[in-house]
């Protein structure tokens, strides 16, 4: 299909974090100004949850069509886990020869940018030496190696050596960019024999916090004793008390210079750069006492503002129940639309789903469900537009398509957030949310409310599927008629779910096969009618020493019991004992001119021994044979001689 304007890719993870959100204002500012299309290709979280959702979550990078993108910007130091850099790295180098422009790590065979972190840690560790008239700084940086770590690290060095103070390399240390080597770092400082020193100044905000719990543990006060400094300015360090000073991360700049540079490569023409720096926030950790939190909180909105009843928030939202309640597909899509109110303001909503999404039909032995990539066949049941809901089950479209609205005539430049539907590692197909011409990117609650579309979405796969089990139940006829309990199809439906059950619990699994003596003779010699009342009087015989839920005729003259409740080899030989008892009694009273009689076979043993539920009737077929061989050797073949009481 035909584009009307180029279209930028960005691929990214967690759109809704500080740092990206920042970065992609800048992308899509520059990009609209420009007047370029933009898809976003977004996990929803950075960091891996457990492997199988992760793999969900990054499965919607395989859904790319690189042929339909004029230029990438790609950011791989959020794809932080999983190697999921490298193989997008390597999927880009090996489908898209047009422009990519790496973000903040160098990439080969990409063109790079960087954002400046180096100005505004140098601008933050100056404000310690001229301002507060401290000389003694400490220094924790990132992971080591890590480019952020590198130039926050040189931000350092560059205030240090530009007043004229010693580097010493014994206060520089290394941390992760979280809250877990605060307390490793100053236990190495209380260690040191020199006195703790004047400010510990920190590449992120985060590791600011750790570094202030661990002295407020032993017993350090801050500013006054120690002044500690951190970086990007995210909500946990303005919060924090005593608010963190700090800096915005310069991601915006960055954002608009990738795309200044991607249209340099597009259009051939020269790229003149121009990074900058942030300003610096202030706060109370350096000794300035400025509560930024509360200068943070004006801008907000009063309470009574917002909608105590709509937002996602609220103790009154019950989207999830209300959603987990609808088992028609339609009437789901419907209320699902309702609900989008709660993401915020946006232009379109598209719900695209794999045309196998509910994988009618699944069971525990046939579990295929799809979980990487996507069917060739999308659909798009919902559309969201203006407060109106579109739902139409049959709309489809061709996965390399992506989405048909991207080739739509706009009087503007759009963006367009690809984000994955799944659960765990189960995909159902994609999100897709577009704020129109505003360059923003999703919010924090966006994320949280597209977790509860897929767990919905996979409660509504679950009660389709038993929907379907059911009505394949019935169309299969699982009930014997003859004898009013289960069928062979039955069985294979039960007796797999029992096993699995009882491994479940740990327990034993009991599974005793019954073959009857003679139906042939019966059936040649008197006649099907009599040899129907032999089968249902060895059927009732069954149900009669056991719950008639456990029973099954599985051939002409098969039983067989199932059980995962049977607790001991005399819980076993009284059934079997109740099962004979029940045979001589009809054998007595009905007065037939031949006998009805079974042999059987046991299996009893651990569950967790099992493969399969065959292995049981394979054990228990054995000695069943060998009971009919008893059975022949001590009775013979005469009819009449089972009846004896």
């Amino acid at each position: 299909m035909r584009k009307f304007r180029k279209l930028l890719g960005v691929i990214i993870a967690q759109s809704d974090a500080p740092y990206q959100a920042k970065l992609l204002e800048g992308i899509l500012t520059q990009a609209f100004e420009l007047n370029y299309d933009v898809a976003v290709f977004s996990t929803f979280n950075k960091d891996k949850l457990s492997d199988a959702w992760h793999e969900g979550d990054a499965n919607i990078f395989s859904m790319i069509n690189y042929s339909v993108l004029d230029g990438i910007i790609f950011v791989p130091d959020t794809l932080q886990v999983g190697g999921i850099a490298d193989r997008v790295e390597r999927d880009i180098k090996k489908k898209f020869g047009k422009p990519v422009v790496s973000v903040d790590i160098a990439t080969d065979g990409f063109k790079n940018i960087f954002t400046d972190d180096v100005q505004n840690i140098k601008m933050l560790v100056s404000h310690l030496i001229e301002v507060h008239r401290l000389t003694d700084i400490a220094f924790m940086t990132g992971i080591k190696g890590h480019p952020h770590s590198t130039n926050r690290l040189n931000g350092y060095f560059e205030a240090m050596i530009e007043h004229n103070l010693p580097i010493d390399r014994s206060r520089v240390f290394y941390g992760d960019f979280w809250y877990n080597k605060g307390e490793e770092v100053v236990q190495a400082l209380l260690d040191d024999d020199r006195p703790m020193p004047q400010a510990i100044a920190c590449a992120s905000d985060t590791m600011a916090v750790s570094i202030c719990e661990a002295l407020k543990a032993h017993g350090f006060r801050i500013p006054e004793d120690v002044a500690v400094t951190g970086y990007d300015s995210i909500e946990a360090g303005v919060n924090y008390v005593p608010s963190i000073s700090s800096s915005e991360i310069p991601a915006e700049n960055t954002g608009i210079r990738a795309v200044r540079f991607m249209h340099s490569l597009i259009t051939g023409t020269k790229f003149s750069d121009d990074p900058c720096s942030a300003e610096i926030s202030i706060a109370q950790s350096c000794g300035c006492s400025v509560n930024i939190a509360e200068k943070m909180r004006t801008k907000n909105k009063s309470w009574r503002d917002s909608d105590l009843y709509g937002d996602f928030d609220s103790t009154y939202n019950f989207m999830l129940e209300a959603l987990i309640s609808e088992k028609d597909y339609e009437k789901y899509l419907g209320t699902l639309g309702w609900y989008a109110h709660q993401i915020g303001e946006f232009d379109h909503f598209y719900l695209c789903v794999c045309d196998n999404w509910d994988n009618l039909g699944e069971t525990d032995q046939n579990s295929n469900y799809l979980k990487k990539g996507y069917t060739k066949k999308m659909f798009l049941p919902l559309h969201k537009h203006a407060g109106t809901n579109f739902i139409d089950l049959d709309r489809s479209f061709d996965l390399s398509e992506m989405l048909p609205a991207l080739y739509e005539r706009r009087p503007a430049p759009a963006a367009f957030y690809f984000g994955p539907l799944h659960f765990n590692d189960r995909c159902f197909g994609y999100a897709v949310i577009s704020y129109g011409n505003k360059a923003a990117a999703y919010s924090s609650t966006y994320r949280k409310w597209i977790r509860y579309v897929c767990t919905s979405f996979e409660s509504l796969r679950r009660q389709k599927n038993l929907q379907f089990l059911y009505s394949k139940m019935e169309d299969n006829a699982v009930t014997d008629l003859l004898t009013g309990i289960y069928n062979r199809n039955g069985f294979n439906l039960y007796a797999v779910q029992s096993l699995n059950e009882t491994k479940k619990r740990g327990e034993k699994f009991t599974l005793i096969l019954g073959d009857m003596n003679n139906l042939k003779y019966i059936n040649d010699t008197f006649g099907h009618v009599e040899g129907d009342f032999a089968i249902k009087a060895s059927a009732d015989a069954f149900r009669n020493a056991i719950n008639s839920d456990c029973c099954f005729r599985i051939g002409g003259d098969e039983f067989v019991i199932v059980s995962g409740s049977i607790s001991s080899q005399e819980e076993i030989d009284g059934i079997c004992a109740a099962i004979q008892k029940y045979l001589k009694e009809i054998n007595n009273n009905a007065n037939k001119p031949y006998s009805t009689s079974i042999s059987l076979g046991v299996y009893f043993g651990n569950a967790s021994e099992l493969d399969s539920v065959e292995q049981a009737v394979s054990a228990a077929d054995k000695r069943m044979f060998e009971a009919k061989e008893k059975y022949k050797r001590e009775e013979g073949f005469s009819y009449r001689t089972s009846r004896k009481s």
